[in-house]
């Protein structure tokens, strides 16, 4: 009988664990399509409205996505950064696409890309946008929330928000309180001892 519990338990512990790394797959996902439809939505009337769509396509590419999708995040980033002439920011994203090991003819369209951007190093315009300093996106704002700034999360998606959405409803589960104190997501019995 010991031998069976144990082995349920484990099933149950897989189970649980296969579960939340689901949820934690769809977050990504909805997060980063929510930012897209956003973008896409912009009006592209002025400068100031072209940095924001660069800012949206740079911060999808941050998402934790199967390699196929990033790629297409990051070919959106490299011809829209491209295009506004912040040629550094552009080459970094096409670094990052061929790093990712992408069919021939793009990657030796990024390379050309690449080759552009590193004869004139520089970005046009300033974005809200650090690539090297490590942060979570506000699933509300759409906006970094850098390494050490104050943040709230959703109990049950994990899904972080900056601190003036406490208490909102969750805009990616739909389902949870921002900022709630509580047990968040169970999945199992085994998980409430």
């Amino acid at each position: 009988a010991e031998v069976s519990t144990q082995s349920t338990e484990a099933v149950v512990s897989t189970q649980s664990t296969g579960a939340i790394q689901l949820m934690g797959i769809c977050r990504e996902y909805i997060l980063g399509l929510q930012m897209e439809l956003a973008r896409k939505e912009l009006p592209r009337r002025t400068v100031q409205d072209q940095v924001r769509i660069c800012e949206l396509a740079a911060y999808f590419t941050h998402c934790n996505l199967q390699p196929m999708h990033l790629m297409l995040t990051l070919r959106t980033a490299v011809s829209l950064f491209y295009k506004m002439k912040n040629f550094k920011t552009a080459a970094s994203f096409a670094r990052r696409l061929i790093d990712l090991g992408p069919k021939p003819d793009i990657a030796t369209q990024m390379r050309k890309i690449l080759a552009a951007c590193e004869k004139n190093p520089t970005d046009e315009h300033k974005l809200q946008y650090d690539q090297h300093n490590p942060f979570v996106l506000c699933a509300k704002s759409f906006t970094p929330i850098y390494r050490g700034k104050a943040l709230e999360r959703c109990p049950l998606c994990s899904v972080n928000y900056i601190p003036e959405y406490k208490g909102q409803i969750c805009t990616i589960c739909k389902v949870a309180e921002v900022g709630k104190e509580c047990i968040g997501l169970r999945i199992c019995p085994n998980q409430f001892r």
